[in-house]
This record gives C-alpha cells, structure tokens and sequence, in this order.
C-alpha cells in the first residue's frame, strides 16, 4: 500500500477540521487543528505553511466561536507571530484577518483600549497594502476608526456644553 504524500495528508486533515467545525462539532475540529499543527508546524514550503495558516487562524475561530476569548487571542498571536515577516499577500491577508479578530475578542472582554490598539496596528502596517484581497479588510477597519473617533468626538462637544 503506497503512503500518502504528507502535503495531502497535511490538506485533507484541514478540510475535515473546516467540515466538523461547520457541522458544529468545534472540540472536534480543533482536535485536528492541534494535529495539523503539531505534525505539521516544522514545515517551510509554502503549500505546507498555507496549511497551517489555515489551521492555526481556524483555531483562533472555533475557539472564539466557544467564547473562549483568551485563548483564541493567543492562537492568534501564535498566526501574527509565525507569519508576520512572509512576503505572500497570502499570509498578510491571515495576519490582517488575525488581527482584526484579535481586535474584536478584546472588545467582546471590554478591552477596549487594547482593541482599538490593535486596529490602529492593522492600519499602521498595512493601511497602504494595494492587495484587492486585502484592501476591503483594511477599508472597513479605517471606517471603524473613522466612525468610532466621530462618537468620541460628539461625546467630547456633549460634555462641554
């Protein structure tokens, strides 16, 4: 019986986490997520790191799905941090997206500050990114920031007069 390619392997356990996730069987899925992770995550070649960014932004969602806040911040800093320096708009595209959800669990635990920290941050590295898969992410953290410092503002001229 001929051994499977490690790259199918590697893809298929994916497509089964993405597909137990879905069905809601989210435990379940991050259970191979962890296995794509662990057996994968030495991996250098861009097939096997688009896998894992894969994996490893899916974890951060089941997890944020469970309302388990903390450790879906921490999945993502763990995506942000291995894939930070990839020049692949690709993996920009999963650091933007793990940032902006970052972003969104740390205003689901009222930490606000840190939040619009965070998208400030998105805005600083990648506000000037020509990307067309990106540009719509960055737009719509802009118009936050853009909205939320008009409420800011409308509260300041309230409280003065």
């Amino acid at each position: 019986m001929k051994q499977q390619d490690p790259l199918k392997t590697a893809q298929d356990l994916c497509m089964h986490g993405i597909a137990l996730s879905q069905q809601g069987q989210r435990e379940e899925s991050l259970a191979v997520y962890a296995q794509i992770i662990e057996s994968f995550g030495k991996r250098r070649t861009e097939p096997f790191l688009k896998v894992l960014a894969t994996a490893m932004f899916n974890t951060g969602s089941c997890l944020a799905a469970l309302n388990r806040n903390e450790e879906s911040m921490l999945a993502y800093d763990a995506l942000i941090a291995k894939f930070d320096n990839q020049t692949d708009s690709h993996f920009a595209l999963y650091v933007v997206k793990a940032l902006m959800n970052k972003a969104y669990r740390l205003n689901a635990l009222s930490r606000n500050d840190e939040a619009i920290a965070t998208y400030e941050t998105v805005i600083a590295r990648f506000g000037s990114s020509k990307d067309p898969e990106t540009m719509p992410y960055i737009d719509s953290v802009k118009s936050f920031l853009t909205e939320r410092q008009a409420v800011l503002d409308a509260r300041e001229q309230t409280a003065r007069a």
